[in-house]
């Protein structure tokens, strides 16, 4: 099956991807807080932007890549995408909530 597929069966969108990838960023970024030269260098260097460029086509791309070379089986890439969708309904949850 392919992953296209499965965003569709899901109903997950890039933006819900792209979400998903940011909160784990930001997650990286604040375990960062009490080593401000690391990530001082992080945003100097290129290689947070780097690291977001593009990443919902490649976060994609690669779980497609793992599937079809039977890295990963359909039922973890399916674990995977529910937690994508696990974040786009707590996202739509907070907004609910916010005034």
């Amino acid at each position: 099956m392919k992953i296209t597929a499965l965003l569709e069966e899901l109903d997950l969108s890039i933006d819900d991807i792209r979400w998903y990838l940011a909160l784990q960023e930001t997650d990286r970024l604040l375990q960062l807080k009490d080593r401000p030269q690391e990530l001082t260098r992080l945003l100097w260097s290129g290689a947070l932007e780097k690291d977001l460029y593009d990443m919902e086509e490649r976060f994609v791309a690669e779980l497609e890549r793992e599937l079809t070379r039977g890295r990963r089986d359909e039922a973890a890439v399916r674990e995977h995408l529910r937690r994508v969708a696990a974040a786009r309904g707590r996202r739509y949850a907070a907004a609910l909530d916010q005034p």
